[in-house]
């Protein structure tokens, strides 16, 4: 008889990104994961195969339903009110109480001790989030927002480097209140 799973594999990998979260990849051990999850180390390795494997799909899971959205913005909005709301929505985020930083920016500086998959799962997830900025501002300079001399690729870049200084600076004590200017700053940048 097959034996039925007694367990949410949507919930699992929740609480594994918690773990993540907290932690960081490589201070997170397979007993964390295990307490955290739930499930026995039988199950957790045969689920996921190991701990680069329960990562792996903890980025795949976290991409796709915890950061996507904030991405659907520009998709939904490829012009300059899209990169617009999208920053807000980064600066609402990262100014709330509870913020933990982005999952894929922790590991980002942590890309030595994570496997090659992860890697490259982060690399993608970068990439992809600055090919949907410079496609908005694109649209953005052609609807006459955004200078005709300015290079989309280019504000796009900085658009993203400035989001990842935000991100850590607002884990700063006392720095969440000067976001705001900051974003009013980057998006006068783009103006210019």
């Amino acid at each position: 008889m097959v034996r039925l799973k007694e367990y949410d594999r949507n919930e699992v990998l929740e609480r594994a990104i918690d773990q993540f979260w907290q932690k960081g990849y490589k201070a997170t051990s397979m007993t964390d994961l295990v307490h955290a999850t739930g499930l026995n180390t039988a199950s957790m390795y045969k689920e996921f195969g190991d701990k680069d494997g329960l990562f792996e799909e903890s980025l795949d899971y976290y991409r796709q339903n915890i950061r996507g959205p904030r991405f659907d913005i520009l998709i939904e909005e490829p012009n300059y009110n899209g990169v617009e709301a999208f920053l807000e929505n980064v600066v609402t985020g990262a100014t709330s109480k509870e913020y933990k930083g982005c999952l894929m920016m922790n590991h980002l500086a942590q890309k030595h001790s994570i496997s090659a998959r992860a890697a490259k799962k982060i690399d993608e997830y970068c990439t992809n989030a600055e090919d949907l900025l410079a496609a908005a501002l694109k649209n953005a300079q052609t609807a006459g927002d955004i200078p005709a001399h300015k290079d989309p690729k280019s504000l796009a870049s900085f658009v993203m480097c400035s989001l990842h200084g935000m991100v850590l600076y607002s884990r700063l004590p006392n720095t969440k209140k000067n976001l705001l200017q900051i974003l009013d700053n980057v998006l006068r940048a783009l103006q210019a």
